[in-house]
Parts: C-alpha cells; sequence; structure tokens
C-alpha cells in the first residue's frame, strides 16, 4: 500500500492471456473462460498444449537419471494427435496463438507462461482429491505454486 508522497503502482494489464489445454473438458472450461477475458480486456491468447511424455520415461542405471525409451512412431502418434486436437480447438477460437511443448507439464508450463511473457495463467483443474491426488498430483496445483505469472483456475461445473 502506497504511504503518502508514494505513486500507487499502475494497475495490473492483461495483455497476454496463457490458456492450457490437455483438450479435456475441464481443459475446455478453461478455455472459454480465458477467451472471454481476452476479449474483454483486448488481450491476446495464446493456447498451450504439453505432449506429456513423463510417461516415456523409465529409470535407468543409477546416478545415470531417466532415460526416454520411445519409438519414433509413438511419439510421432503422439505429435500428430496434439496437432489435431489443437487445430480443432482453434477453429473455435480463430483469433488465438498455439502453442504447443513436450515434456513435463508441470515446470513446462511455468516456464512458458515466463518465456511468452503472459499477464495471465488460466487452467482447468481435474478436481482430483484423495489417494488420486497424491499419486498423480496436481499439475494446476504446482503452477499456483510455482509460476511467476498469476494463475486463474477454472473448476468443471459437476453435471
Amino acid at each position: 500500500m502506497a504511504t503518502s508522497g508514494e505513486t500507487p503502482a499502475p494497475p495490473p494489464q492483461l495483455i497476454r492471456i496463457l490458456a492450457t489445454t490437455d483438450f479435456s473438458a475441464g481443459a475446455d472450461a478453461a478455455v472459454q473462460w480465458a477467451a472471454m477475458l481476452a476479449q474483454r480486456f483486448e488481450a491476446e491468447l495464446i493456447l498451450l498444449n504439453v505432449i506429456d511424455l513423463s510417461f516415456l520415461l523409465v529409470p535407468s542405471l543409477p546416478a545415470s537419471g531417466p532415460v526416454v525409451h520411445a519409438d519414433y512412431d509413438v511419439l510421432q502418434s503422439f505429435r500428430e494427435e496434439a496437432k489435431r486436437q489443437m487445430a480443432l480447438v482453434k477453429e473455435r477460437y480463430p483469433n488465438a496463438r498455439s502453442e504447443i511443448r513436450e515434456g513435463s507439464p508441470r515446470p513446462v508450463i511455468v516456464e512458458e507462461a515466463v518465456s511468452l511473457d503472459a499477464s495471465l495463467v488460466v487452467m482447468g483443474t481435474h478436481g482430483r482429491s484423495g489417494l488420486a491426488h497424491l499419486l498423480i498430483g496436481s499439475v494446476a496445483e504446482h503452477v499456483v505454486r510455482h509460476c511467476k505469472v498469476p494463475v486463474l483456475t477454472v473448476r468443471l461445473p459437476k453435471e
């Protein structure tokens, strides 16, 4: 809070909104919110999908770290499917820019938010709890905790 004599900080501006998608219903709800905000604030909308390669990681020899073991056809099919799904999303949001990355979604989203100079990250949550949350974890929770950019999470309404 500004004290007397100090100039208050200018209000934050939404210039670029990063909406993450894994092409699920929860992600679709988040992209809708992001698109509405982008239109309302005349901000650029960037759609980001991260092809999750973590399931391809298998332990290797001790101290040498994980190694990706995947045959080219499997990885190529994931890439083609991501492009196909992203094209469908882009049809609904033709003014949006789309990006597809590969890696573990948690750190990639955090890194891309900064490298794309996003003003806001909008992402869906799957609403997992209990054992599923402990075993799988939450990408949204990780991003909220580690991202240097504000994050808006959108939970899919219960039917």
